[in-house]
């Protein structure tokens, strides 16, 4: 099955991709964009797939499900190094803007302003 092959080699090079580690800044779009080429490659493979017909085809088969148990779990920790990217980003955004403007927003408690001139 010609399918089930180049589903193999699509699975193969994205789990090479994936042993890599992800790029702190620089190449860090190019990396996930890679991802995304691979998954789109893969899912259109998917579609066109049929039940193994001979052992190797079998035996290709299951390799390709234990490539996609680690590919998982590899996604799901860079998809949390994101997160976390994304969380940390936030917060320095925000102290950042306290110290622009430190007077925004709710006056403190023991804050007196006379209204009596």
């Amino acid at each position: 099955m010609a399918v089930l092959k180049e589903l193999h080699g699509i699975t193969k090079e994205l789990h090479d991709h994936l042993d890599q580690p992800l790029p702190e800044d620089e190449g860090r779009e190019e990396y996930i964009e890679a991802i995304e080429s691979y998954l789109g490659r893969r899912q259109m493979l998917m579609t066109e797939l049929t039940r193994p017909d001979n052992e190797t085809d079998e035996r290709l088969a299951t390799e390709l499900i234990e490539m996609n148990k680690q590919i998982n779990s590899r996604m799901n920790a860079i998809q949390g190094k994101i997160r976390m990217d994304i969380s940390q980003l936030k917060k320095r955004k925000s102290t950042g803007k306290k110290y622009e403007s430190p007077y925004d927003g709710p006056t403190a408690d023991g804050v007196f302003f006379d209204s009596k001139k």
